[in-house]
Protein backbone atom coordinates (compact mmCIF):
# COMPACT_ATOMS: atom_id res chain seq x y z
CA UNK A 1 0.00 0.00 0.00
CA UNK A 2 2.80 2.42 0.95
CA UNK A 3 4.64 1.64 -2.32
CA UNK A 4 1.44 2.33 -4.29
CA UNK A 5 0.99 5.75 -2.64
CA UNK A 6 4.66 6.58 -3.24
CA UNK A 7 4.30 5.67 -6.93
CA UNK A 8 1.27 7.97 -7.27
CA UNK A 9 3.07 10.85 -5.51
CA UNK A 10 6.11 10.39 -7.75
CA UNK A 11 3.94 10.39 -10.88
CA UNK A 12 2.17 13.57 -9.78
CA UNK A 13 5.48 15.34 -9.09
CA UNK A 14 6.86 14.25 -12.47
CA UNK A 15 3.79 15.65 -14.20
CA UNK A 16 4.71 19.12 -12.93
CA UNK A 17 8.37 18.86 -13.85
CA UNK A 18 9.97 21.45 -16.10
CA UNK A 19 11.81 21.16 -19.39
CA UNK A 20 15.44 22.15 -18.85
CA UNK A 21 18.50 22.70 -21.00
CA UNK A 22 22.14 23.73 -20.61
CA UNK A 23 23.86 26.44 -22.65
CA UNK A 24 27.64 26.04 -22.91
CA UNK A 25 29.94 28.80 -24.10
CA UNK A 26 31.93 27.82 -27.17
CA UNK A 27 29.28 25.46 -28.58
CA UNK A 28 26.84 26.46 -31.29
CA UNK A 29 27.02 30.25 -31.35
CA UNK A 30 30.64 30.40 -30.07
CA UNK A 31 31.64 32.78 -27.28
CA UNK A 32 29.21 34.74 -25.09
CA UNK A 33 28.96 38.39 -26.07
CA UNK A 34 31.26 40.95 -24.48
CA UNK A 35 29.38 43.77 -26.24
CA UNK A 36 27.06 45.53 -23.80
CA UNK A 37 24.98 46.79 -26.74
CA UNK A 38 24.36 43.21 -27.93
CA UNK A 39 24.26 40.85 -24.94
CA UNK A 40 23.86 37.11 -25.41
CA UNK A 41 20.13 36.54 -24.92
CA UNK A 42 19.46 33.24 -23.16
CA UNK A 43 16.39 31.47 -24.52
CA UNK A 44 13.54 30.32 -22.32
CA UNK A 45 14.10 26.76 -21.15
CA UNK A 46 17.84 27.15 -20.49
CA UNK A 47 18.27 26.81 -16.74
CA UNK A 48 22.02 26.05 -16.62
CA UNK A 49 24.83 28.01 -18.27
CA UNK A 50 28.51 27.04 -18.42
CA UNK A 51 31.17 29.52 -19.44
CA UNK A 52 34.68 30.68 -18.73
CA UNK A 53 36.95 33.65 -18.30
CA UNK A 54 40.01 32.97 -20.42
CA UNK A 55 42.03 36.16 -20.59
CA UNK A 56 42.41 39.50 -18.88
CA UNK A 57 39.25 41.60 -19.21
CA UNK A 58 37.07 38.75 -20.52
CA UNK A 59 33.52 40.09 -20.20
CA UNK A 60 30.40 37.95 -20.67
CA UNK A 61 27.10 39.81 -20.78
CA UNK A 62 23.94 37.67 -20.64
CA UNK A 63 20.30 38.68 -20.93
CA UNK A 64 17.31 36.72 -19.63
CA UNK A 65 14.06 38.11 -21.01
CA UNK A 66 11.69 35.22 -20.20
CA UNK A 67 12.37 34.47 -16.55
CA UNK A 68 9.38 33.80 -14.34
CA UNK A 69 8.37 36.85 -12.36
CA UNK A 70 8.65 36.98 -8.57
CA UNK A 71 11.11 35.85 -5.93
CA UNK A 72 13.86 33.45 -7.03
CA UNK A 73 17.58 32.81 -6.70
CA UNK A 74 20.25 32.72 -9.41
CA UNK A 75 23.40 30.84 -8.33
CA UNK A 76 26.87 31.27 -9.84
CA UNK A 77 29.79 28.97 -9.01
CA UNK A 78 33.41 29.59 -10.05
CA UNK A 79 36.32 27.16 -10.19
CA UNK A 80 39.84 27.06 -11.65
CA UNK A 81 40.16 25.55 -15.13
CA UNK A 82 42.72 23.08 -13.82
CA UNK A 83 43.43 22.20 -10.19
CA UNK A 84 45.73 24.66 -8.43
CA UNK A 85 48.80 22.75 -7.34
CA UNK A 86 50.54 23.01 -3.98
CA UNK A 87 53.34 25.08 -5.52
CA UNK A 88 51.25 27.28 -7.86
CA UNK A 89 51.96 30.26 -5.62
CA UNK A 90 51.34 32.87 -8.29
CA UNK A 91 47.85 31.69 -9.31
CA UNK A 92 45.30 34.50 -9.23
CA UNK A 93 42.00 34.88 -11.09
CA UNK A 94 38.83 36.83 -10.56
CA UNK A 95 36.45 39.56 -11.53
CA UNK A 96 33.20 41.31 -10.73
CA UNK A 97 29.54 40.25 -10.98
CA UNK A 98 26.81 42.78 -11.76
CA UNK A 99 23.10 42.65 -12.53
CA UNK A 100 20.28 44.91 -13.65
CA UNK A 101 16.63 44.46 -14.58
CA UNK A 102 16.77 46.31 -17.91
CA UNK A 103 19.03 46.18 -20.96
CA UNK A 104 22.31 48.12 -20.63
CA UNK A 105 21.88 51.70 -21.89
CA UNK A 106 25.15 53.56 -21.37
CA UNK A 107 28.11 51.25 -20.76
CA UNK A 108 29.30 47.76 -19.90
CA UNK A 109 29.71 48.68 -16.22
CA UNK A 110 26.09 49.50 -15.44
CA UNK A 111 24.10 47.67 -12.81
CA UNK A 112 24.58 46.66 -9.20
CA UNK A 113 27.58 44.66 -8.00
CA UNK A 114 26.52 41.48 -6.18
CA UNK A 115 29.86 39.70 -5.95
CA UNK A 116 33.61 39.90 -6.46
CA UNK A 117 35.50 36.75 -7.36
CA UNK A 118 39.08 36.53 -6.09
CA UNK A 119 40.54 33.03 -6.29
CA UNK A 120 44.22 32.50 -5.46
CA UNK A 121 46.60 29.88 -4.10
CA UNK A 122 45.82 30.67 -0.46
CA UNK A 123 42.02 30.30 -0.75
CA UNK A 124 41.93 27.64 -3.51
CA UNK A 125 39.92 25.21 -1.39
CA UNK A 126 37.15 27.75 -0.68
CA UNK A 127 33.57 27.86 -1.88
CA UNK A 128 33.19 30.35 -4.72
CA UNK A 129 29.40 30.32 -4.95
CA UNK A 130 27.50 33.59 -5.30
CA UNK A 131 23.72 33.94 -4.98
CA UNK A 132 21.63 36.67 -6.56
CA UNK A 133 18.31 36.82 -4.68
CA UNK A 134 15.52 38.48 -6.64
CA UNK A 135 12.53 39.74 -4.66
CA UNK A 136 8.79 39.37 -5.06
CA UNK A 137 8.71 42.51 -7.22
CA UNK A 138 11.04 41.02 -9.88
CA UNK A 139 9.33 41.42 -13.28
CA UNK A 140 11.10 38.70 -15.29
CA UNK A 141 13.91 40.55 -17.15
CA UNK A 142 17.51 40.20 -15.94
CA UNK A 143 20.92 41.13 -17.38
CA UNK A 144 24.11 39.70 -15.88
CA UNK A 145 27.51 41.28 -16.44
CA UNK A 146 30.31 38.81 -15.64
CA UNK A 147 33.51 40.83 -15.82
CA UNK A 148 36.60 38.64 -15.62
CA UNK A 149 39.44 41.03 -14.89
CA UNK A 150 42.39 38.63 -14.59
CA UNK A 151 43.29 34.96 -14.83
CA UNK A 152 41.24 32.01 -16.10
CA UNK A 153 38.20 30.47 -14.41
CA UNK A 154 35.21 28.31 -15.31
CA UNK A 155 31.74 29.26 -14.12
CA UNK A 156 28.33 27.61 -13.91
CA UNK A 157 25.07 29.48 -13.51
CA UNK A 158 21.85 27.87 -12.24
CA UNK A 159 18.72 29.77 -13.30
CA UNK A 160 15.75 27.60 -12.25
CA UNK A 161 13.31 30.41 -13.03
CA UNK A 162 14.18 30.15 -16.74
CA UNK A 163 13.00 26.54 -17.11
CA UNK A 164 9.84 26.05 -19.15
CA UNK A 165 7.03 24.30 -17.30
CA UNK A 166 5.55 21.36 -19.15
CA UNK A 167 1.87 21.71 -19.99
CA UNK A 168 -0.28 19.95 -17.44
CA UNK A 169 -2.34 17.07 -18.84
CA UNK A 170 -6.10 17.50 -18.72
CA UNK A 171 -7.64 15.65 -15.79
CA UNK A 172 -9.09 12.27 -16.71
CA UNK A 173 -12.58 11.77 -15.29
CA UNK A 174 -12.79 8.80 -12.93
CA UNK A 175 -15.50 6.18 -13.33
CA UNK A 176 -18.26 6.51 -10.75
CA UNK A 177 -17.04 3.49 -8.78
CA UNK A 178 -13.47 4.83 -8.56
CA UNK A 179 -14.52 7.36 -5.90
CA UNK A 180 -15.28 4.39 -3.60
CA UNK A 181 -11.82 2.83 -4.10
CA UNK A 182 -10.07 4.64 -1.19
CA UNK A 183 -12.85 3.61 1.21
CA UNK A 184 -12.58 -0.01 0.04
CA UNK A 185 -8.79 -0.04 0.49
CA UNK A 186 -9.17 1.42 3.99
CA UNK A 187 -11.78 -1.22 4.89
CA UNK A 188 -9.49 -4.01 3.67
CA UNK A 189 -6.59 -2.63 5.72
CA UNK A 190 -8.82 -2.48 8.84
CA UNK A 191 -10.00 -6.06 8.26
CA UNK A 192 -6.41 -7.25 7.89
CA UNK A 193 -5.40 -5.59 11.19
CA UNK A 194 -8.30 -7.27 13.02
CA UNK A 195 -7.30 -10.67 11.69
CA UNK A 196 -3.72 -10.14 12.88
CA UNK A 197 -4.95 -9.07 16.32
CA UNK A 198 -6.74 -12.45 16.84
Amino acid sequence: MRAFCLAIATALMAAGAANAATLTEGTGAAEFSHDWKNPTIVAAGVDHISGSWDVQNDHDILGFTSLKAGAQTITLTFSPKTPIGATDWSFSAGGELRYQTYAPKYSAWEGTTFGRVALNHANRGGDFTYALNLGDDFAGVLYLGLYGTHGSLNYNIAVPGNAVAEPQPAPVPLPAGAALLPAGVAALALLRRRRKAR
